[in-house]
């Protein structure tokens, strides 16, 4: 291990100092946070308007993790009476173990504007009494009635009629409440676990790589969604890059490695090397 990768384990297994990391106080620590909460839970159903705060509560070191590959077979017999019989195996792959550098464990608090869903009424009523296939149309304008007509043999406004009971259905949607930040009730708690691993030289396709392995790893592993909020854990470990401060190549810009590193769902974290 190198001496930059021994200096950020022992700085990083301090809880405030991995806090401090990723404190959304200013613009780059909550776009950190928001990376990590995009990585881990499917919020198509809420938008987070701010990040309040990111707290670790515990950090582990060097915790290995284990891939596992399928394996599927077939087993055939003839006695008395022919048998097929087909196995299906989920076990460990025979490869060395993933290890995360650090994994964390970090509650978020965010203000957040959640998607009411839900239906305020739904209204279904007859509907036979359209006198033109224009008029059909435009009740039902989704619907391909040239193809419908071809398929069940219907030339006429009376066959149409006549064929089938059809049916419209109103849904209306409840309408959200004006957005209140201070609002208590839109202040949720995302908990999340950051699995990192320290990358020294700086070497963004190892880094890349590393975080990809995790994720690989992890994917048998599940969490759960936290209550209170219409959200799904969709990976259980966001995962980060810890790398020198001081270590970028000539013509590379740190705002330019984190952005990358964001858009393929992975937080990027710079260590002072001293």
């Amino acid at each position: 291990m190198t001496a930059f990768r021994d200096r950020a384990l022992l700085a990083l297994s301090d809880p405030t100092a991995l806090g401090a990391l990723l404190s959304p106080t200013d613009a780059s620590g909550e776009q950190r946070v928001r990376t990590m909460l995009a990585a881990t839970y499917d919020l198509s159903a809420a938008r987070v308007d701010t990040v309040s705060s990111a707290r670790v509560r515990d950090v582990a070191l060097q915790r290995p993790l284990f891939l596992t590959g399928r394996q599927d077979g077939a087993w055939s017999q003839l006695v008395p009476s022919y048998t097929r019989t087909e196995v299906s195996l989920t076990v460990p792959a025979p490869a060395e173990p993933v290890w995360t550098d650090l994994l964390a464990g970090i509650d978020v608090t965010v203000v957040a504007e959640v998607d009411p869903a839900g239906a305020e009424a739904v209204l279904s009523r007859g509907f036979d009494d359209f006198t033109s296939f224009d008029e059909f149309r435009a009740r039902f304008a989704f619907f391909d009635l040239d193809a419908f007509l071809a398929e069940h043999d219907i030339s006429t406004v009376e066959e149409l009629r006549d064929a089938f009971d059809y049916v419209v259905t109103e849904v209306r949607l409840r309408t959200p409440a004006a957005f209140d930040p201070d609002d208590p009730a839109n202040t949720h708690l995302l908990p999340v676990t950051l699995a990192a691993v320290i990358v020294d030289p700086f070497d963004l396709t190892a880094g890349l790589r590393a975080t990809r392995l995790v994720r690989e790893a992890a994917r048998r592993l599940t969490g759960s969604a936290p209550a209170g909020i219409p959200t799904e854990v969709t990976e259980a470990y966001a995962t980060a890059v810890v790398v020198p401060a001081d270590g970028l190549p000539d013509g590379v810009a740190a705002a330019d490695v984190e952005r990358l590193y964001a858009a393929e769902g992975v937080v990027c974290l710079f260590v002072p090397v001293t």
